[in-house]
């Protein structure tokens, strides 16, 4: 398992986009490295794209929380990704408008991508959890 806190906000600026810049930007890298080393590269590219909307996600809707918690846990058959904030509001699948607007996409993704997700309580805020599965024939 593998754990990292995020800031929530810059030092520098003191605005979440700053701190998504300066200490998010890069952690779905950092994160997708560690698994060829878990012998899973074929879901290396997924756990990238799952990490960068999880985290993407935490700090456009969590405004106000004090640190966002990122966890990837090697698992048998793959990994699960976890974040976790302290908005206690659940993530939901927006349903597409056809107003071509560039966001609220990212869950729709994620479903997509994963074998199985969801949301739990997690200390007055949330935990989402998303499994990515090695596929059957890797």
């Amino acid at each position: 398992m593998s754990v990292w806190p995020l800031p929530s906000k810059s030092p520098a600026t003191g605005d979440a986009t700053s701190a998504y810049s300066a200490g998010g930007a890069g952690t779905e890298r950092n994160g997708a490295a560690l698994l060829p080393v878990w012998e899973l590269p074929e879901l290396s590219a997924d756990a990238e794209l799952v990490v960068s909307e999880l985290v993407t996600n935490a700090y456009r809707h969590a405004p106000g929380t004090d640190s966002f918690e990122l966890e990837l846990v090697r698992r048998e058959d793959g990994v699960r990704i976890a974040l976790a904030d302290g908005n206690a509001v659940r993530p939901v699948i927006a349903e597409l408008k056809a107003d071509n607007q560039p966001t609220g996409r990212g869950m729709a993704i994620v479903a997509a991508l994963a074998t199985r997700w969801g949301a739990e309580d997690h200390h007055g805020g949330k935990r989402v959890w998303v499994d990515l599965e090695r596929p059957a024939d890797a």
